[in-house]
């Protein structure tokens, strides 16, 4: 059901107004078959997301950079809650009809650029006690520095054993920088390149380790 979604944005040729705040943006107004040929992932990408979470079992998966929601909703399935961040509102409002067409309603979205929707949303994790994240994607804002920046505020909330995906680190020599003083970290046990993306986890039953795999 999710592949019929992705079939329909490919063919809808609505126009929206556009605000992009990450790296490669397009700006002004495109179409959502222009937005969904650029931006949405292979199938068997975000599928393998969506299985990499259902393995272990994630109950709190966290994602930064929503687009139309896809990669979200393959997340969602089989997990608690998905909280997911999106700078467009244009494009949240558009993630937001697809879950309803899907039927998900375990994803809350927070609008807005991540500088400033993720300090904020840390005060509401310790607020309430949030037992942390299985699963952390940032697909987002593709700049090196920006990665690295994002990986720091947001491990402390990414579970001992859970995992942490940094996608499109071979978008640009820059995120490829950002990648290889990522692994360098010695807080990590493995980290994994995938070429789509790279995994990184400081689960304590693994052994140091750094390994590429092509999907």
């Amino acid at each position: 059901m999710i592949e019929g979604r992705r079939k329909h944005l490919k063919k809808d040729t609505t126009s929206i107004q556009r605000v992009d705040f990450g790296a490669g943006s397009q700006g002004a107004s495109q179409t959502v078959s222009d937005i969904a040929r650029r931006s949405l992932k292979r199938t068997k990408h975000a599928a393998a997301l969506g299985n990499l979470a259902q393995s272990m079992k994630a109950e709190h998966i966290l994602e930064l950079g929503t687009s139309l929601g896809l990669t979200t909703a393959y997340l969602a399935t089989g997990a608690h809650a998905v909280t997911t961040c999106e700078g467009d509102p244009a494009i949240a409002k558009l993630a937001r009809e697809q879950w309803n067409t899907l039927g998900l309603t375990n994803i809350a979205i927070s609008e807005g650029p991540f500088a400033e929707t993720i300090p904020v949303l840390i005060e509401e994790w310790r607020a309430k006690n949030h037992p942390g994240f299985d699963l952390i994607f940032i697909d987002g804002h593709h700049i090196g520095s920006a990665l690295i920046a994002y990986v720091k505020e947001l491990k402390p909330w990414l579970r001992p054993r859970g995992v942490l995906v940094c996608d499109d680190i071979h978008w640009s020599s820059d995120m490829e920088q950002a990648w290889g003083q990522l692994i360098e970290d010695a807080h990590w046990t493995q980290a994994v390149d995938f070429y789509e993306w790279g995994m990184l986890t400081a689960n304590p039953d693994l052994t140091k380790e750094i390994r590429s795999i092509r999907l």
